[in-house]
């Protein structure tokens, strides 16, 4: 009986080391097909509220489930799901809040403390400052990173017209595959 039962926890433990890192139910290598069927080169989507853009079955392209509320400071929700050739290579999450302690509290329950926490800062002509949090985690070949997402057009910050703070867009979250973060393509431009 004693053998049995340790059997039963060694392979329960097994098994549960084996589960992919989910995010909103969605995990990195996930298949297309769990959220449509490819006719072609055309996809018919059966997950609820999820449109496509791009060639999501013939190479790269993405599905999203999203929503912009507001009219003076619009905030995005939802997500976005990176395609290529077919597994779900990136996700990302935007959160229309800025409640920074909980989705920290959230992503270090799912992937441990985070390997650093590196605030944007933002600074005016007068010299006022602000920053705006940021996390880095890594997990099992998943790497994620988190923030509060100030808007800005080539880095300089879009303010606010009546408190010259920085407009902010919520919280914005990025999960991909250690290999796919080193890509050129996912890197930030050198020419900015």
């Amino acid at each position: 009986m004693k053998l049995l039962a340790a059997f039963l926890l060694f392979a329960s433990l097994a098994f549960a080391q084996d589960q992919p890192i989910k995010f909103r139910g969605a995990y990195i290598g996930q298949p297309l097909t769990d959220y449509g069927q490819c006719n072609g080169n055309k996809i018919k989507l059966t997950a609820d509220g999820f449109k496509s853009h791009g060639r999501v079955c013939d190479g790269k392209g993405l599905i999203y489930h999203t929503k912009t509320r507001g009219l003076m400071n619009p905030k995005t929700e939802g997500e976005v799901l990176y395609f290529e050739n077919q597994k779900l290579a990136e996700i990302k999450i935007m959160i229309p809040n800025e409640d920074w302690d909980k989705i920290k509290y959230d992503m270090t329950g799912k992937m441990g403390q985070p390997l650093s926490e590196a605030p944007t800062v933002y600074q005016n002509g007068f010299g006022a400052r602000w920053e705006y949090s940021r996390g880095f985690w890594e997990k099992d070949g998943i790497v994620a990173a988190a923030g509060i997402k100030v808007l800005d057009i080539g880095g300089q910050a879009l303010k606010d017209p009546l408190t010259n703070q920085p407009d902010t867009e919520g919280i914005e979250i990025r999960i991909m595959s250690a290999n796919r973060a080193k890509m050129p393509e996912t890197q930030p431009s050198s020419l900015d």
